[in-house]
């Protein structure tokens, strides 16, 4: 599989040389004044400056939680393309691997499966991102079983092409959660199972404690748990955008999310994505990556400093899932806070 991505990443790599992210790559910490309202912010010009999401810990934050709260009740903390934290700058979307994001607090995962030969490599679009689905089985069963107050949500999707398989994409879920050796005990101990009957509800904290929970993004016939994007899910992801310019309209396509996740339906789960990127194929032109949408740029206030700003001031009310790129341990804090009111 490594072979045949090398031209890939030659493409990608003769892409950022000839980018104007490498400028920003050595610029100096610079204050850019917000144009949303937000006041005035510190942040790395370049973004490309080291996250501190390694000095969260937030191992069971649920813990005192009722056993009766909804899960879509919650406000959740999330990564966005999860596994994305050793790859090239156009794909590059997080900095610290799975077990320090949920070390963090982290809870909502977005896992992209490729089906490549009956079995699940994980890819970011085109991408290998050097792990595969058992590596994010056991690192999250094990988390789960030092840290059983805790659940995790999945969203599994279906990424890229489906080459040289003999079986289907169910087919090769379900052989990993009743035949691998490597995954199928760590799955029956920890992957929750919907009832009998099961009509696609957001399930409870108490029922899922200790467990994770798949948020189906993928066609199949049986169901896995609530469906992405499905009727009890509410998701805000407008992740293309023309220039760093255009962040100012992602915010407030997210600032939107926010204001509906506090006073919408407790039973819906409502998704809202800090993430974004350029347009195709002008991405690396523009310097309109993850990396300088979620940190920002010089003039330019990136959406997590937006985001904390926005959480800071309000204090209170659900936020649902907040799906980030390069996170925060400010705003894995402020997500989480959001939660204590339910104690």
């Amino acid at each position: 599989m490594a072979d045949a991505l090398r031209p890939a990443r030659r493409t990608v790599l003769r892409a950022l040389a000839a980018s104007p992210l490498l400028l920003l790559g050595t610029a100096p910490l610079a204050k850019a004044q917000s144009t949303s309202g937000l006041g005035s912010v510190d942040l790395a010009a370049g973004s490309f400056g080291r996250g501190d999401l390694d000095t969260a810990s937030a191992t069971d934050w649920m813990r005192r939680l009722p056993d009766a709260t909804s899960l879509a009740a919650l406000s959740l903390p999330g990564t966005h393309d999860t596994m994305a934290h050793n790859s090239s700058i156009p794909t590059l979307t997080q900095e610290f691997d799975l077990a320090t994001q949920l070390r963090a607090g982290v809870r909502v995962l977005d896992i992209r499966t490729r089906h490549f030969r009956d079995v699940f490599p994980i890819h970011h679009g085109l991408e290998y991102l050097h792990a595969n689905f058992t590596d994010v089985v056991r690192i999250v069963t094990a988390f789960l079983r030092t840290n059983p107050s805790e659940t995790v949500l999945m969203r599994l999707k279906k990424e890229h092409t489906e080459e040289e398989n003999t079986r289907s994409y169910e087919a090769t879920l379900n052989w990993y959660i009743h035949d691998n050796p490597d995954t199928r005990d760590l799955l029956s101990e920890h992957l929750w199972a919907p009832p009998a009957g099961y009509d696609g509800r957001i399930p409870g904290l108490g029922e899922t404690r200790g467990k994770l929970v798949v948020l189906q993004d993928f066609t199949a016939t049986a169901a896995y748990g609530p469906r992405w994007g499905g009727v009890d899910m509410d998701v805000q992801d407008y992740f293309e955008l023309s220039g760093l310019a255009a962040i100012a309209t992602k915010w407030d396509k997210a600032h939107t999310q926010f204001e509906r996740a506090a006073v919408g339906d407790p039973r819906t789960l409502f998704v809202n994505h800090l993430s974004a990127t350029g347009e195709s194929p002008a991405v690396m032109a523009t310097g309109t990556v993850p990396i300088t949408v979620a940190k920002g740029a010089p003039g330019v206030v990136g959406m997590l400093a937006r985001a904390e700003d926005y959480l800071r001031i309000t204090g209170t009310g659900r936020t649902g899932v907040v799906m980030a790129d390069f996170p925060t341990a400010a705003l894995v804090q402020a997500i989480v806070a959001r939660n204590s009111q339910k104690e």
